[in-house]
């Protein structure tokens, strides 16, 4: 039965935890840590609260996965995951993936501090409600949704930096 479940999970929501690890981790090559946090999903599935979603619990999941990841590793490569070389992003062939406005949107998101990088996944590319990020960051909808206007803030102000175009919306 429990099976069942994650494998439906699973098929459901493999997407979204893809490209929250994406964004969140800077790195492509995820399809590992997809994994293991559907294995550590089924391992404690008797952990889910009900009137949670699942969705929300499996990123939860994801996000503590890199973090664990993180933590192991000696402080070198703790600071090194923290800064991540620019290099390495900008090598990655997202003109073809992501589309040259994508990759620099991608490039600006992930020099954001770490809050403002989770909240902006999150909400705007994931598209998750501000209670579903709230349960993820552990804060109220409200601080969610004052995050999320500092971090566009933030994330236009580096993107502007950066000489990024775009064109201001007009009603």
């Amino acid at each position: 039965m429990e099976r069942q479940l994650i494998e439906e999970w699973f098929e459901l929501y493999e997407r979204d935890v893809t490209s929250f690890l994406i964004y969140y981790t800077g790195s492509m090559d995820v399809q590992d840590l997809v994994q293991e946090t559907f294995l550590r999903g089924m391992k404690k599935i008797a952990h889910f609260r009900e009137g949670s979603h699942p969705k929300t619990w499996l990123i939860t999941i994801a996000k503590n996965l890199v973090i664990d990841r993180a933590r192991k590793k000696n402080i070198w490569n703790r600071i090194k995951y923290l800064l991540r070389d620019e290099k390495q992003t900008e090598n990655l062939d997202h003109t073809i993936l992501l589309g040259e406005m994508n990759r620099e949107l991608y490039i600006a998101i992930n020099r954001l501090p770490a809050k403002n990088k989770e909240v902006i996944i999150l909400k705007a590319i994931l598209e998750m409600t501000s209670k579903q990020v709230g349960e993820i960051l552990g804060a109220n909808e409200n601080h969610v949704n004052v995050l999320y206007h500092r971090s566009l803030k933030k994330l236009k102000s580096i993107l502007e930096t950066e000489g990024f175009e775009y064109e201001a919306r007009t009603r």
